[in-house]
């Protein structure tokens, strides 16, 4: 079958729902589905799937297709290569010969060679290395590590299976002198979410040479700010925990995994990029960087804290004593690793860390010069508008004014600094504050309930008030901790809440819960209000038609919404 046959055939049956929902979130309202978008930052569902049709369109950023189009894109592969993992998956098979598909051949068979040289004589010595850094036989196998023992074993053996010399240079396993690229390393196979292989990372064994590790660099499968190392084997842990722990290198995401920490994967750099955010975003709600203690480290992650939020992920940062590798203390201190990443510091009490460390105060001109650095270029999300908002009041300034000189020094956000401004300064209508007032008092009574907000896709607070009595509840065991342990859990100027909350007669727990179920449906319907009259402002302005059914799409779903909540009255 040609792909052009095939993808007739996928299109008329393959299910887009099944598959849309390996990677976004979805809910049915009336014939369709809806979920936050992939491929853009938004709060609001704009994503939309059309199982009668085959097709997905997004309000939103205006991305749009049918079920090949959607798996090419969010893949980051190309048509072609679309087409045949899904005619795998259903059982056709497809003549293909391009070039993209060949060199994933070509890294397939490289990525079984080395491994199996890990079992012969030839890999003794790198066998040893893995031992001395604490990799067990097991972990070598889920991770599927190998050797290259010398500067051409692996071209060689490439040859030999039919492949020719310039595809195995484009692969990226030779050089431009036509060594091999990794000769006499440990090699790291990465993968794409589809577990293909398209790429590697190596590690001397030669402790004189200067460059310890490298990259396949880019090529038609391979973009290193586009993948994060381990995420296949962190996947079943991220989509249980909804977080995610965060680490430089390699041996940081193996041994930590193999050692207990499974949400655990490698961002191959100096801190995390906005694609790679984007791809978590899809999974995670937070995430914590686990990276060197040192300068760089602390730098590396207060840059990547903003890449997070600007993906609408709570970021946190987990410190270790300086001079201590992840890795290493995963093997030499696993409680105390333990302790350390289930109290990271939080993101406000970071930036006054780094801010008193290396600015001068978070009122300082240094300050404020690095938060619009780490700011440029990012697109912007109600957690990052939020995030301003809070740290302008903690400096002192008015959310107007830091947007103002933030804007000056070049820190543009996707949308303009007006309507930032608008966004923070609206997001807080009085009726979404009482709302969440009535829910942080039934939290306090019964912290068990908070799993109804937490596992809510949509719902994320505006108020401070609400996001201190959710972290609280975190931290609260009920083996552990007394009535007076869990007050003083809470800060300070919410004592006097905790005291009445925990003294009101809510009555039984199931009238608590429907309680709370009807409270996150009131808010869920503000919350579309305001989306829905900032629609009809735009479409007043430009009656674009995409505006309109977009403003249909949620009017639909905020009836829905309605419906529901009267069923709970």
């Amino acid at each position: 079958m040609t792909v052009d046959e095939a993808a007739v055939y996928i299109r008329n049956n393959v299910d887009i729902v099944e598959v849309v929902s390996r990677y976004v979130s979805l809910k049915k309202v009336g014939r369709n589905y809806f979920g936050l978008c992939p491929f853009h930052s938004e709060k609001t569902p704009s994503f939309s799937v059309n199982p009668g049709k085959g097709i997905f369109k997004c309000f939103g950023c205006g991305e749009g297709g049918d079920v090949i189009k959607f798996l090419s894109k969010i893949e980051n592969v190309s048509y072609r290569e679309a087409v045949k993992m899904l005619a795998t998956e259903v059982g056709i098979s497809v003549d293909e010969n391009s070039e993209t598909e060949k060199i994933s051949q070509v890294l397939e068979e490289a990525r079984r060679l080395m491994n199996g040289v890990l079992l012969t004589r030839s890999g003794a010595l790198a066998l040893s290395y893995l031992s001395n850094r604490g990799v067990k036989a097991e972990t070598i196998g889920i991770f599927g590590l190998g050797y290259d023992p010398t500067r051409d074993f692996l071209q060689k053996a490439l040859i030999r299976k039919g492949f020719t010399a310039d595809l195995v240079r484009k692969a990226g396993l030779t050089n431009s002198i036509g060594n091999d690229f990794f000769g006499r390393r440990v090699v790291f196979p990465i993968e794409n979410l589809s577990r293909r292989t398209i790429g590697f990372g190596a590690r001397t064994l030669d402790e004189t040479n200067p460059v310890k590790y490298l990259n396949t660099g880019e090529t038609a499968t391979f973009k290193k700010s586009r993948v994060l190392y381990g995420i296949n084997q962190a996947l079943p842990s991220i989509d249980k925990t909804k977080s995610v722990i965060l680490v430089e290198g390699y041996f940081d995401a193996v041994v930590l995994s193999q050692e207990g920490f499974s949400n655990v994967v490698a961002i191959l750099g100096t801190t995390v990029t906005p694609e790679q955010s984007r791809l978590l975003s899809r999974k995670v709600r937070r995430a914590t960087f686990l990276l060197d203690s040192d300068d760089a480290g602390i730098m590396a992650a207060l840059k990547g804290c903003f890449v997070l939020l600007s993906q609408n992920i709570e970021p946190s940062v987990a410190l270790l004593p300086e001079g201590v590798d992840p890795d290493e203390m995963a093997l030499r201190s696993r409680n105390k690793l333990s302790e350390i990443l289930s109290a990271p510091v939080k993101l406000f009490k970071f930036l006054e860390l780094c801010a008193a460390r290396y600015f001068g105060g978070m009122r300082s001109p240094e300050f404020l010069e690095a938060l619009s650095q780490n700011l440029r270029g990012l697109t912007t999300s109600p957690l990052l508008e939020m995030a301003l908002n809070e740290l302008g009041e903690k400096m002192g300034l008015e959310t107007k004014t830091l947007q103002s000189f933030l804007s000056s020094r070049g820190a543009k956000l996707e949308r303009s600094e007006e309507d930032i401004y608008n966004a923070v300064s609206k997001k807080k209508p009085v009726d979404v504050e009482s709302i969440e007032e009535q829910m942080a008092k039934l939290l306090i009574n019964t912290p068990e309930l908070s799993t109804i907000l937490v596992e809510d896709e949509y719902f994320y607070p505006y108020t401070p008030g609400l996001r201190e009595v959710l972290d609280a509840i975190k931290d609260w065991d009920p083996e552990r901790d007394t009535a007076e342990k869990y007050v003083e859990l809470f800060p300070p100027y919410l004592r006097d809440l905790v005291e009445e909350s925990m003294s009101e007669n809510f009555g039984t727990y199931q009238q608590k819960e429907k309680m709370l179920k009807e409270l996150l449906g009131r808010w869920r319907v503000k919350d579309l209000d305001n989306y829905i009259n900032k629609l009809s402002s735009q479409l007043a302005e430009s009656h674009d038609e995409g505006l309109l059914e977009q403003l249909q799409e949620v009017l639909s779903e905020r009836d829905e919404i309605s419906r529901q909540l009267q069923g709970l009255e």
